[in-house]
């Protein structure tokens, strides 16, 4: 039986992964369900494998924090330098900006945000990176190379995000309400660019899942609503925070993301920085 689970184990973790997310999402359970969805899976995956050895290994590759300065301030303000390109961009064409409520309203209590989202594990970060960085990155990497195993888990990251179109509140359906069920497509090319960009910062790191995981993925969601929504911490409090973010705004900063993430490819070959640890 180990034997069978080991050969189709992908397969069984995917499937895992979409029971474990969907089936409490459509139960009416919320959000907070669906996203530890990854990370439930993977740990279950690798304890039929192999039991707690195979655990243990799962939970070293986010232990690596030895990494060059500049890798740590990539992933702790990469995608801020993104989203502010794609803001100024979005100045340029519309003369309007986000309106920057946390910045000038709410300052004191940023850095509270910042741990609930590193933290709190029905969050993106830790109730996800477990399977997306943690489990399936080292071995399609390893057996299909870092570019294919990118566009595999940023396909599936975007298609395991799909309830979240159908919700009725948010940033997501607000995108899908404003421009149609269309924008599906741009959200997927948008979800592989960032999966492009962790893999290089995955290998750049010295394979730590943390980096490349935990804290890139905590950025992203960081500082989303810091720079380009109208997120109020003191709103959201009082139960009335609906986060908005103009459509054009959201479709520039995808087409930055996926500008960069194919810079990447192109400048590192498709190897994205797998050669600085093979």
């Amino acid at each position: 039986m180990k034997t069978i689970i080991k050969k189709y184990q992908m397969p069984i973790f995917l499937a895992m992964t979409l029971i474990i997310s969907w089936l409490p999402w459509y139960a009416g359970l919320g959000a907070e369900t669906m996203n530890m969805g990854p990370s439930i899976a993977a740990f279950l995956t690798v304890g039929l494998i192999g039991g707690f050895p195979e655990i243990k290994k799962l939970l070293r590759r986010f232990s690596r924090i030895r990494a060059n300065v500049y890798i740590w301030l990539f992933a702790l303000i990469g995608t801020a330098v993104l989203y502010i390109t794609g803001v100024l961009i979005y100045w340029l064409i519309s003369r309007e900006l986000p309106p920057f409520t946390m910045i000038r309203e709410e300052l004191h209590l940023i850095p509270l945000y910042l741990i609930f989202v590193v933290l709190m594990p029905w969050q993106g970060p830790v109730g996800e990176e477990f399977g997306w960085r943690g489990y399936m990155l080292p071995r399609l990497q390893g057996k299909y190379g870092p570019l294919l195993a990118s566009v595999f888990i940023g396909g599936f990251w975007s298609f395991w995000h799909l309830p979240v179109f159908f919700a009725e509140l948010g940033v997501i359906p607000a995108m899908v309400e404003s421009v149609g069920f269309i924008f599906f497509l741009p959200y997927t090319l948008g979800t592989v660019a960032n999966s492009i960009i962790m893999t290089w910062l995955f290998n750049r790191s010295g394979r730590s899942a943390l980096i490349a995981g935990i804290v890139w993925h905590a950025a992203t969601n960081f500082w989303a609503p810091v720079l380009l929504s109208d997120s109020s911490l003191v709103a959201a409090r009082q139960g009335i925070d609906l986060p908005t973010i103009p459509s054009t705004l959201y479709l520039i900063v995808l087409a930055v993301q996926i500008l960069f993430a194919s810079a990447l490819v192109v400048t590192t070959r498709g190897k994205l920085g797998i050669e600085k640890n093979s």
